[in-house]
């Protein structure tokens, strides 16, 4: 017979996952109003993160379940392929990522959704930056709350929350842990914030969507019988995303 446990992790998910659904969801709803416009308009949302905020960029993309005009903007050196420690000075180096967006079809009346728990480093900001200036509507996914008195890194002084046009706020601490052991924090949550308010706000658009009685672009499983719909939404999007191929 199974036995019941608690485990200290998953009632920190929860208490998580409740704050999020009890916070006013004004932002949240002008992320998902904004992006079904920008699909409605044949537009393209872009994501953004670099290390493991980059795991949340690539949540929505090529995925079953989510829509087929998502452009995940990956970057080896961004995502440690390249070594952690080329990573993280990558991020924090101003003037990088512009060059990397610059491979990227960005138009005006897209939407670009950069995640980051501290919104500190440049790479994130000047990616917001950079997609405002071609006309972009931007949302910043950070620790707005948590992260109020941080200094900036990049040289505007701007942090990604005043960076951005919308912010939504994951609800996680500084260090991104929700569990401590002795003095050291442990069991990051921030990958687990990101993911539920992204999904939350990609099924709100899909139903602005459905209900005005749009044919809702978005992918079925690969695994279950999808590859035909699948290719015919790919083909659509190809000459949009760039990893698409």
């Amino acid at each position: 017979m199974k036995t019941h446990f608690q485990s200290p992790y998953f009632t920190e998910i929860v208490r998580l996952l409740e704050k999020l659904e009890n916070t006013p969801h004004d932002a949240m709803n002008q992320a998902a109003q904004k992006i079904a416009a920008c699909l409605q308009n044949g537009g393209i949302i872009h994501t953004f993160g670099c290390g493991h905020s980059g795991s949340a960029a690539l949540e929505p993309f090529h995925r079953s379940g989510c829509f087929a005009a998502v452009n995940a903007i990956l970057d080896p050196g961004l995502m440690f392929q390249h070594g952690a420690h080329t990573g993280t000075d990558l991020e924090r180096q101003e003037g990088y990522t512009p060059r990397l967006l610059e491979t990227h079809d960005l138009r005006a009346g897209d939407v670009l959704l950069v995640f980051s728990n501290s919104g500190r480093n440049p790479a994130g900001i000047d990616a917001v930056l950079y997609a405002k200036q071609k006309g972009l509507f931007t949302i910043a996914f950070t620790a707005a709350g948590a992260h109020t008195h941080s200094k900036s890194r990049h040289s505007s002084g701007l942090l990604l929350k005043d960076a951005a046009d919308l912010v939504i706020d994951n609800c996680v601490g500084q260090n991104e842990t929700c569990l401590t052991l002795g003095n050291t924090g442990i069991a990051p949550i921030s990958t687990v914030a990101f993911a539920a308010a992204l999904h939350h706000i990609l099924y709100e658009a899909a139903a602005l969507l459905y209900r005005q009685g749009v044919d809702l672009p978005v992918y079925k499983s690969s695994n279950a019988g999808g590859d035909t719909h699948n290719n015919a939404l790919a083909e659509k999007y190809a000459a949009r995303i760039k990893h698409l191929k």
